[in-house]
């Protein structure tokens, strides 16, 4: 592949991050808003007439889409009752659906009794039998699995799918070279594919050759557009295998220092991870050298910046930033007003706030920050004005429910309608963000409190720490010494550390209510902790 290719599909790639890390969000509220509209027509068409198949798969096919699985059985098993036995292609097409959506609900022997039914129409369908071969998989019946995929490779030898599930077979029974043989003949005929690569790099990762499985990322991310598939593919990739996934993208910016993609790409794996000394290093260098020029690149750099306890910067940074946009986007105004609050510009940043809130009147994030804002200014009425506004979007916003059980108990002596608030927290779920510890906390549930923060971390083991950082704020609010809690805040300190967690200002300065280490900076050990981690805030490389 010459450079020029080679640069072509990286800038190709790299522009779907880019426009898709802004219209995210966007793109989902359209999508919510066009699924509901087409559910409605369904609807209302099965409620006319409730006995017309057609308009029953369609609806059914519609569901599986929408990801409502059980919805899609139900129709589809009411259109096999619909329709007559002679209506062989559609109750094949039937069984087919209803058998996708028993896999996606990992119901695989469901999903072979509706395989089975449809074998019976058509045994020879190779997508049948790509399913057949996959439930059988699932189940653990290796010898079908392989009959069923050697079978598609008979009929079509230039299966690169039915190579990696053959290939997936030899995996599942430790015969490493002999899956390798299946992903080397699959890239050997399709050297052009990025899935091929993509392919065996899922099969290096599952023999935890996970180098040689994100040099394979990085070969599909050059060989065409995908999407920015594979870029998803190796950030996902960093948050088990970081050092591995840096490591290549080093090698591969050293031996094409003008492709910014590598550079970008690094940044946003450290940022993801929170190492921002990283992803600054990453980020400065594409813009001293002039790789990219992109408004994003400038908000990236400036939240770095700010993280890294340099809010003159990065102040500096967002406002080139906003100057750059084409549509105004309030998350560029919150980091500026976090900026200014950080400077004790608070004039400036209620201001600031103010013009995202005029972008955007309903957006949660400003409504947060401005209430944030507010509770600080101990304007506490209006920071409950906002958070109410909020709320009202969002009834479910566990930060927002604890700011406001924050307030109520601690500045307006409400214990009682604290405690109703901190209660609707729990409904808010128990990973990472339902902060349901610290309402547990509140609510006088201290045991029950450190099992959610041991829980979050077996659930989040990656390498950034954060989680490590959410487990020590909330011990330190419980705080019983004889239960050892300013032990246990300081070690998942450490711990956080240690996996190379590098924001300065949420260690050193954030006093936001409730996820904040203002507690544990009081412990006589914590200085000497953040100096011997000092590396995690330097920008390096």
């Amino acid at each position: 592949m010459t450079m020029k290719r080679f640069m072509w599909a990286a800038m190709l790639a790299l522009s779907v991050i880019l426009v898709s890390a802004q219209t995210t969000a966007d793109d989902e509220r359209v999508r919510q808003r066009i699924q509901t509209a087409v559910m409605d027509v369904y609807d209302k068409a099965v409620a006319e007439n409730p006995n017309d198949a057609d308009t029953r798969f369609a609806r059914a096919n519609q569901l599986y889409l929408n990801g409502d699985y059980q919805k899609a059985i139900d129709d589809a098993n009411i259109v096999l009752n619909l329709l007559p036995n002679k209506d062989k292609e559609m109750r094949f097409d039937t069984y087919m659906l209803k058998a996708r959506a028993l896999a996606d609900m990992g119901k695989y022997e469901d999903e072979v009794d509706a395989l089975q039914e449809a074998a019976e129409i058509n045994p020879k369908s190779m997508a049948l039998i790509d399913l057949m071969g996959k439930a059988c998989f699932n189940l653990g019946d290796m010898d079908a699995a392989e009959k069923n995929f050697k079978t598609i490779l008979r009929d079509t030898p230039m299966n690169y799918d039915a190579h990696y599930w053959l290939a997936r077979v030899e995996v599942a029974r430790n015969n490493y070279g002999k899956a390798y043989e299946y992903c080397d003949n699959a890239v050997n005929l399709f050297t052009a594919n990025p899935q091929v690569y993509l392919n065996r790099a899922d099969i290096l990762s599952r023999s935890n050759q996970h180098e040689q499985a994100a040099q394979d990322v990085v070969l599909a991310m050059s060989v065409g557009n995908d999407n920015g598939k594979a870029m998803r593919q190796l950030i996902a990739m960093s948050d088990n295998h970081y050092n591995e996934v840096m490591n290549v993208l080093a090698t591969s910016s050293d031996q094409a220092p003008r492709v910014g993609m590598f550079h970008y790409v690094r940044a946003t794996i450290a940022m993801r991870q929170y190492h921002y000394g990283q992803a600054l290093w990453s980020l400065n260098y594409i813009i001293d050298n002039g790789l990219y020029d992109y408004h994003s690149i400038y908000y990236n750099q400036a939240q770095c910046l700010f993280e890294l306890g340099k809010a003159d910067e990065a102040l500096k940074a967002i406002d080139r930033a906003i100057a750059m946009l084409d549509t105004q986007d309030p998350a560029y105004y919150i980091l500026k007003a976090r900026c200014q609050q950080s400077l004790k510009q608070t004039d400036a940043a209620q201001a600031t706030l103010d013009q995202a809130l005029k972008i955007e009147p309903k957006n949660e994030d400003v409504l947060l920050e401005q209430a944030r804002l507010l509770t600080n200014l101990r304007a506490d009425q209006k920071a409950l004005d906002c958070l109410s506004s909020l709320l009202t979007v969002n009834p479910t916003h566990a930060d927002a429910l604890l700011l406001k059980g924050w307030i109520q108990k601690y500045r307006q002596n409400n214990p009682s309608a604290a405690s109703r608030t901190f209660e609707q927290v729990l409904a808010c779920g128990d990973d990472i963000n339902s902060r349901r510890g610290f309402a547990l906390h509140e609510l006088g549930r201290p045991d029950e409190a450190r099992q959610w923060a041991n829980k979050i971390i077996q659930d989040n083991r990656i390498i950034g720490g954060k989680s490590y950082i959410i487990a020590a704020a909330l011990l330190s609010c419980i705080g019983d010494y004889e239960a050892g809690d300013k032990t246990q805040a300081l070690n998942y300190l450490r711990s956080a550390l240690a996996n190379g967690y590098g924001s300065a200002y949420e260690l050193m300065d954030n006093e936001t209510p409730y996820v904040n280490l203002k507690l544990v900076r009081r412990y006589p050990d914590f200085l000497t902790i953040i100096d011997q981690n000092s590396a995690n805030f330097q920008v390096k490389r």
